[in-house]
Formats: C-alpha cells, sequence, structure tokens
C-alpha cells in the first residue's frame, strides 16, 4: 500500500512538473509573437471567399507595419479596410478589429509549429463571426516573407527556442508527453 502512494505521489509531482514546463514555454515563445486571426461571418461559400479578401487586403496595408504598436494605433484603420473589401462585394456585415491575448490551438506551419496557448493577435470578427477562421503569424512578419527570411526571422524571435518550433525533417519522430496534452 505504501509503494502505491508513493508511486501516486511521484507520478503527481512529474505531471506537475510537465505541466509547469509545457506552461512555461508556451508563454515564452508567444511574449514574441503577434498574430493575425480573421474570422468569418459563417462558413458559407460566400462568407469564407470574402474573409480571403479581407486578409489579402489586410496584410496588403500591414506590410509598412514595423511594430506591434503601428498595429494597435491602426485598428481603426485596418477594420475600414476589412468594412471597404466587404462593402464592394455586396456584404451588409461590418468588421471589428480588436488586439488581445487570445486561445490558439497547436498550429503547424510550413516547417515550424506554435504550441498551443494565449498569444497576443489582432483579431478582425467579420460580422457575427461564428464561422471557419484564418491566422498567421504578423509579428514577427511571416504572414509576408519567404521560406529562407521566415527561418532567420524564427531564429531571431525564438533565441535557444528556435529548435521547439522549427520541424526538423530529421526526426521522424515527434516526442509528445501525454499528460501535458491533458491538461
Amino acid at each position: 500500500m505504501k509503494k502505491i502512494a508513493v508511486c501516486i505521489l511521484v507520478s503527481l509531482l512529474v505531471a506537475t512538473s510537465v505541466v509547469s514546463y509545457s506552461e512555461s514555454l508556451s508563454k515564452e515563445l508567444s511574449a514574441g509573437i503577434v498574430r493575425l486571426h480573421i474570422i468569418a461571418e459563417s462558413n458559407s461559400k460566400e462568407d469564407q471567399a470574402v474573409k480571403l479578401k479581407v486578409r489579402d487586403a489586410l496584410l496588403k496595408e500591414m506590410e509598412m507595419f514595423e511594430n506591434t504598436e503601428d498595429v494597435k494605433l491602426s485598428l481603426a484603420r485596418l477594420e475600414a479596410v476589412a468594412d471597404n473589401v466587404l462593402k464592394k462585394e455586396g456584404f451588409a456585415y461590418s468588421a471589428k478589429a480588436e488586439y488581445g491575448q487570445f486561445d490558439f490551438p497547436t498550429k503547424h506551419y510550413d516547417g515550424f509549429s506554435l504550441p498551443k496557448g494565449r498569444y497576443n493577435a489582432v483579431r478582425i470578427r467579420l460580422g457575427k463571426a461564428e464561422g471557419e477562421n484564418w491566422w498567421c503569424v504578423l509579428f514577427p512578419p511571416l504572414c509576408m516573407v519567404d521560406a529562407a527570411t521566415e527561418e532567420e526571422l524564427l531564429k531571431e524571435t525564438f533565441g535557444e527556442n528556435y529548435s521547439m518550433v522549427v520541424q526538423e525533417d530529421k526526426l521522424p519522430v515527434k516526442i509528445k508527453f501525454k499528460i501535458a496534452e491533458m491538461f
């Protein structure tokens, strides 16, 4: 009975350590990232198509942004850009732009992954915002770069944690902690 109690206690300590490490790593990784998140009105073909047109217009508008403050100060402008696309395409609803911390699931991009967690983001809600969404990494500007520049930006942003987000082709096995995923 004593051995079982010790095993349970050790298991709980290990689980707590793993969860704590995962949360710490997630916070550290998210500190240098700002995501762009666009949520469509609905899942209709039309709403999904206009979401992508809004995305294209916003990315073009944001090309000149150099930092997070530029984004925060331009929310009204981003809303207006999205509204212009919606109006031009004949949609009656409008866009709402906000900046804050939002929950995101694990996301696999071409060549790297970002773990589930809370990230700073510009969120653009189209109409009721009940449809499928689209997102990318705005800072560092991975929405708008080529693969060579992307690697440099990732190394600069994540430093020693670079290997935690990059998917190495050399590693056929991805190591996961089931206990951490459960929490």
